[in-house]
């Protein structure tokens, strides 16, 4: 076998169902092994396209998402998605074509150098140089994909190594061998954690989106949390790990999280982090978080590059979240936590009605549409039918995380580190294809669509059960709220005052839709969303002054949220 059937046949034993991709010259040979083994591809409209219906094509199975571009800008074009999926902890496998080996380093045609570009944004990237490394190199980058803390790996492949002869078995002991996952360390730290919980007044567990990539870690948490009556919050990125529903959980913490969650955060004596970053976006300041000396904190992160980054725990733990509640459970009974924590549990789920009774006001429909109402509609429309919700970058992004109810992981999919405008409907393309008895709601907004709405034509040829809600404020609305809070109401450069028509977009791709501009044309919308099968686009006209709250000011701690009303 050549280099091209040498991949399409690694990839076929991996069980690779779809790749994503874009063809090109390098690449050609790659493509016509495609061809010739009828293996599943994907063609989307643009790179970006393709490397973000990878990732969520991952983030909904927990599988390597498969991305395939040719040299130069194709391979360029794929950098955002890759820096995405690092970020987001997303296990990615791209593979690029190059120049052959002979013009390597000349400035050949297509020539850019993906594995200079790609090296801060990979968890490690390959430019294969000897034909007997190919399979080797394929198995490493496989593997390390989704071992400790997943993220992309990039495979660069010269065209003339595409085309010749490769060996086909793996000479002495792979690669992969080098890469050992990091030790694990909760079993000798677990009496220190349930000491610490016993002596705790105010505790606070917080779930961020390494308890989502750790299957089965969500149902080991839920019988941590109800076994110990612990209040508990999540970050953006692990919206499902605990149902939306549940009475212990407190909703998301950070910038535009709850206002319980960033009490309780801010308030604690006792913060048990699993699986999340602390970023900006989460704490706030941390150097101010860390004043407080009496606040024991506890990490646990299969990254041992993420703990002490930004805040220095009390107790440091290296180990995924499945591990971590595996061990804590087996050494809970005979203990009683709920004593010491019932005034804080009780002040808690006060602040939650009190949070709950004012958004009640901002969820009742009618002609202005508030991207609340809306949100909140569409998620009770599709109630108990699982399903999975996706969202582009900006305020819709937050509206959807606060009033879609989420009852399970791995359905909820966002750009949550890299903040990726355009993310959104091609991750719905990817969730669709990963997911295809389920429902797929794709919340974006007037700006986010215009980015990779070419996707609208890889959607209906797959025809995808994707459901299409443009929250059209004709404006650029986190950067305009930005704007309104922080720079006097200078709007420069956020207001889309030429915006198309969506609906007319979507109808010459073959998409049926329709346009909502008061209550009676979105209940309408809804049905015939509902009714029609493969994808469909709602285009809503919103309220342009509305503004999303909760918000922790830039720079400042969870003791300085905005909430009118609170």
């Amino acid at each position: 076998m050549n280099g091209a059937e040498t991949i399409i046949s690694f990839l076929k034993e991996k069980g690779v169902n779809p790749a994503f991709g874009y063809p090109g010259g390098p690449i050609l040979v790659l493509y016509d092994a495609i061809y010739q083994a009828n293996f599943p591809h994907v063609l989307t409209r643009h790179e970006q396209g393709a490397v973000h219906a990878a990732e969520g094509y991952a983030k909904i199975t927990g599988k390597p998402g498969v991305v395939i571009a040719t040299s130069g800008p194709g391979a360029t074009n794929l950098v955002t998605g890759i820096a995405d999926a690092f970020l987001d902890s997303v296990p990615l496998l791209a593979i690029t074509g190059a120049v052959a080996r002979d013009c390597t380093g000349k400035d050949a045609f297509q020539e850019a150098d993906i594995t200079g570009i790609t090296q801060p944004i990979t968890k490690y990237n390959y430019l294969v140089m000897d034909p007997a490394e190919l399979l080797p190199t394929l198995e490493e980058a496989w593997a390390l994909t989704t071992s400790g803390r997943p993220g992309p790996v990039l495979v660069n492949v010269p065209k003339d190594i595409l085309a010749i002869s490769i060996p086909q078995t793996i000479p002495g002991t792979s690669g992969v061998m080098r890469h050992r996952p990091p030790r694990k360390k909760t079993e000798t730290h677990v009496m220190d954690v349930i000491s610490a919980l016993q002596k705790a007044k105010r505790p606070l567990l917080l779930a961020g989106g390494g308890v989502i990539i750790a299957d089965g870690a969500s149902l080991l948490m839920q019988k941590f949390m109800e076994a110990t009556g612990i209040p508990t919050s999540t970050t953006m990125m692990a919206k499902g790990s605990i149902p939306d529903s549940h009475p212990q959980y407190m909703g998301m913490v950070g910038m535009h999280g709850t206002p319980q969650s960033n009490s309780a955060i801010g308030n604690c004596d006792l913060l048990l982090a699993v699986g999340c970053r602390f970023s900006d976006r989460i704490i706030g300041n941390p150097t101010k978080y860390n004043l407080n000396k009496e606040r024991i904190v506890i990490h646990v992160d299969i990254d041992p590059a993420e703990i002490g980054k930004n805040i220095r725990p009390t107790i440091e733990i290296e180990d995924d979240a499945n591990g971590f509640f595996a061990h804590l459970l087996r050494h809970l009974p005979g203990f009683d936590f709920r004593t010491n924590w019932a005034e804080w549990i009780a002040q808690m789920q006060k602040k939650s009605e009190r949070y709950h009774n004012l958004c009640g006001d901002l969820v009742k429909l009618d002609d202005k549409l508030l991207p609340e109402a809306v949100v909140h509609v569409i998620s009770a429309a599709y109630k108990g039918r699982d399903p999975i919700l996706v969202t582009d970058v900006g305020q819709h992004q937050i509206f959807a995380a606060q009033y879609f109810e989420v009852e399970s992981p791995r359905s909820f999919l966002t750009s949550g580190g890299l903040g990726t405008m355009g993310f959104g409907l091609p991750a719905a393309v990817g969730a669709a294809i990963a997911a295809p008895d389920r429902p797929v709601i794709l919340f974006v907004g007037d700006g986010g669509i215009q980015m990779t709405i070419q996707e609208f034509g890889t959607m209906i040829s797959l025809g995808l059960n994707v459901k299409v809600i443009i929250m059209d404020n004709q404006q650029l609305g986190m950067v305009r709220q930005w704007q309104e809070l922080f720079y006097g109401k200078r709007y420069s450069q956020s207001i889309l005052d030429n915006n198309p028509n969506f609906v007319q977009i979507a109808d010459a791709y073959g998409i049926t839709g329709s346009r909502a501009t008061n209550e009676s044309e979105f209940r309408e919308g809804i049905s015939r969303m509902q009714t029609t099968n493969g994808p469909y686009v709602l285009h809503v006209i919103l309220d342009s002054e509305e503004l999303v709250y909760p918000m922790i000011p830039p720079g400042k701690n969870p003791e300085d949220m905005i909430m009118p009303g609170m």
